[in-house]
């Protein structure tokens, strides 16, 4: 097994004199739960070429797979839905979510027969799991060929060739001082018309529950300048919607320019300039730095949608503390209220854990009365899974019992679906503004897009029709706790 220094080589778009005639640079794209979709002409290429790629985790993940995959069609790889058709299978992971990493362990032992009747093919564990489990990945699963963490995924096809040539490799230093560099000029993303954006890796937070600091390294913001110029780029190949990523995204800015107070509001109000975007969203906010200056951006540019998701985690001031969430209860309270004071028409989502160490019935309580308060126009509920190498893991005990995680969960669950469908069927008759991002998954007679809320409204249309990337006037018939339903508005 081979331990490679960091490297952060640029990535480029692949010039044209290196496209192959006979297999032209594909729109391979991630789809909306993060699978690389089969690149149209995979079956060109040789086997050793040809990759199935799953993505598990957060929109940073995401994004993170989309720079792989851009990187790996520069280098003449395809991709193919089909794990017995490939070459290559790659498993961008999470560690925040027991949930995730279990679901591709379990993959990870069920490749173990076909790598033994294809020796030459490579396996590759990357991302937040890779980081945090390190190589002892390699001792669970020898017929892993690759484990390549959060700081060096954009070296994949060096890592691909030093695996088939010299059996495992481990790429796992994180030197975000030196934070990857790319350029890109395209999405790779569900939609063309769509791109996540990252102005920031890492994150200087202690929050007892999180991995995050430990597979992602410390906070590093990307310059307000380069940001700008890949949006600019973006908007240019056809994206006219933008959502700026970060850990903990309204912190961007720190130690960026000595001696200067640098906020994420400048970012809003530079690409608010840019001719042909339509939308900008980001996620995911901190109530520790959720400002004033950028509360006024959101209500102030008209291109920033009002949408806000500001994780609480817990009602309870006392958990809150075993967290090291840095905020209490009533600070959370005053943030909301300034922004519904002036972001009008604000949709204010939510991170919630259950079951967290100690938490008794009366904390769980004041969490209960924190939604009925708030009302969230959207909850993330889940139940807290101990994850290796947090603070929370090593000093506090999961002595919440497995069953009353569940009960918990449930709760807040029906709580947020009674919630959210009285706040969406206050819509109903009114009319929407939604970028259409495609047909339905779950019926092809209607198309599906957001509206500045970032709500989800289907409505009769055909894919054939050209509608995605448009914004469109909808009027909203009904409403569920998940989705709204409407028809069109005659032009």
């Amino acid at each position: 097994m081979r331990f490679l220094p960091v490297l952060s080589p640029p990535l480029s778009p692949p010039p044209a004199d290196r496209q192959d005639a006979a297999c032209p640079a594909p729109a391979a794209a991630l789809d909306p739960d993060g699978d690389v979709t089969a690149s149209p002409d995979a079956g060109f290429v040789p086997r050793e070429k040809r990759v199935y790629f799953e993505v598990f985790g957060c929109q940073m993940n995401k994004l993170d797979a989309e720079l792989m995959t851009a990187v790996l069609l520069e280098e003449g790889y395809r991709f193919t839905p089909e794990v017995r058709d490939a070459g290559v299978v790659l498993y961008n992971t999470c560690a925040v979510r027991e949930q995730a990493e279990n679901r591709v362990f379990s993959k990870l032992g069920a490749l173990k027969p076909l790598k033994r009747r294809r020796p030459g093919m490579v396996i590759g564990v990357l991302g937040c799991s890779a980081q945090n489990h390190r190589e002892a990945i390699f001792e669970r699963f020898p017929h892993v060929g690759i484990v390549c963490g959060t700081g060096e995924f954009l070296r994949l096809p060096e890592l691909i060739a030093r695996a088939r040539t010299e059996g495992p490799v481990a790429a796992l230093d994180l030197d975000f001082e030196h934070t990857p560099r790319f350029t890109r000029t395209r999405s790779f993303g569900p939609s063309p018309q769509q791109a996540y954006v990252s102005v920031m890796r890492g994150c200087d937070q202690a929050c007892t529950f999180c991995v995050v600091p430990r597979t992602r390294g410390k906070e590093v913001s990307r310059p307000v300048r380069e940001i700008v110029d890949e949006c600019r780029a973006l908007v240019d190949s056809g994206v006219v919607e933008i959502t700026l990523l970060g850990q903990t995204v309204n912190s961007y800015g720190k130690r960026l320019a000595k001696g200067r107070v640098i906020g994420l509001q400048h970012v809003l109000h530079e690409l608010n300039k840019i001719p042909g975007l339509q939308r900008i969203r980001f996620i995911t906010s901190h109530p520790r730095f959720m400002t004033s200056e950028l509360i006024d951006a959101m209500a102030g540019l008209e291109k920033v949608c009002e949408y806000l998701h500001l994780p609480v985690q817990s009602g309870s001031d006392a958990v809150l503390r075993r967290m090291l969430r840095t905020y209490t209860v009533d600070r959370y309270r005053r943030v909301v209220e300034e922004c519904r004071e002036k972001v009008r028409g604000l949709a204010l989502a939510t991170d919630v854990i259950v079951g967290f160490c100690g938490e008794t019935d009366a904390e769980f309580q004041e969490t209960v009365k924190l939604m009925e308060e708030v009302r969230f126009h959207g909850a993330f509920v889940f139940r807290y899974s101990e994850r290796a190498g947090t603070r929370a893991a090593a000093e506090q005990a999961d002595d919440v019992p497995d069953e009353v995680k569940r009960e918990r969960n449930q709760v807040l669950l029906r709580l947020q679906s009674r919630v959210s469908t009285e706040i969406l069927r206050e819509r109903v008759g009114g009319v929407e503004e939604i970028l259409v991002e495609g047909p339905s998954k779950l019926d092809p007679s209607r198309l599906t897009g957001r509206n500045r809320a970032n709500q989800i409204i289907v409505f009769p249309g055909r894919a054939d029709e050209g509608l995605a990337g448009n914004l469109i006037p909808v009027r909203i018939t009904e409403a569920t706790s998940l989705v709204l339903v409407g028809e069109r508005v005659p032009a």
